[in-house]
């Protein structure tokens, strides 16, 4: 290549980066798609313990050691799936829940997407618990990324009760039973599901909350 060609090679995009540097960005940007997009559905497919980083790479067609240079153990690509879900979730049917006028709807929406999510992706629910288990095992880095998961589910918890309850610690009182609630009714349900009727506790619980008048 002559003086000329490296030179338009090497030439840089507005944002100051040389161009075969953004070009490689955007390859890695895709390939991690690809291969959290895999993982996800292997994970629904196969379960967390039959989702190999091998069944993995031969799923993207990447090698195994590409996958660990993007996410550094099987672990830390478990986790970046939960987050994915969690944005996807957040940036999703969360913003169309917090956008319903009443808590009422709100809490009738948010019941009907953890009962689908039960339903037809258990083994997505599954994976965020699984690796609470792994990170009390001498796993920080594991740790502080779902502490800060847990903290971002209970501040989308708040933000739905905004208006009913007014003082922010109450809300966050709230948020810590609500996701509570949630893992403790699968964590039974996972046990034992024919002993777990989740549409009737669903409508008890609306039937509680009407008589604290929360729906009022």
């Amino acid at each position: 290549m002559g003086t000329v060609e490296r030179a338009k090679a090497m030439k840089s995009d507005a944002r100051g980066w040389p161009r075969a540097d953004r070009q490689r960005q955007q390859r890695g940007v895709r390939t991690e798609k690809a291969i959290l997009d895999a993982t996800i559905g292997l994970v629904a497919e196969r379960g967390i313990h039959g989702t190999s980083l091998d069944a993995v790479s031969e799923a993207v067609g990447v090698s195994k050691s590409s996958i660990l240079w993007h996410f550094g153990s099987k672990e830390g690509l478990l986790v970046r799936v939960a987050e994915r879900i969690f944005e996807d979730i957040a940036e999703g049917p969360v913003k169309e829940i917090l956008s319903l006028d009443t808590l009422e709807a709100r809490l009738g929406a948010t019941w009907k997407m953890f009962e689908d999510t039960v339903t037809h992706f258990p083994a997505l629910r599954r994976l965020t618990l699984y690796l609470i288990f792994e990170s009390v095992e001498g796993r920080p880095e594991l740790r502080e990324r779902l502490q800060q998961l847990y903290r971002s589910m209970r501040e989308l918890f708040a933000a739905g009760l905004e208006g009913v309850l007014p003082e922010d610690d109450r809300r966050h009182r709230a948020s810590v039973i609500s996701v509570a609630t949630f893992d403790g009714i699968f964590l039974q349900w996972l046990l034992d599901p024919d002993a777990v009727d989740i549409p009737a506790i669903r409508r008890d619980l609306a039937e509680l909350y009407e008589r604290a008048g929360l729906f009022a």
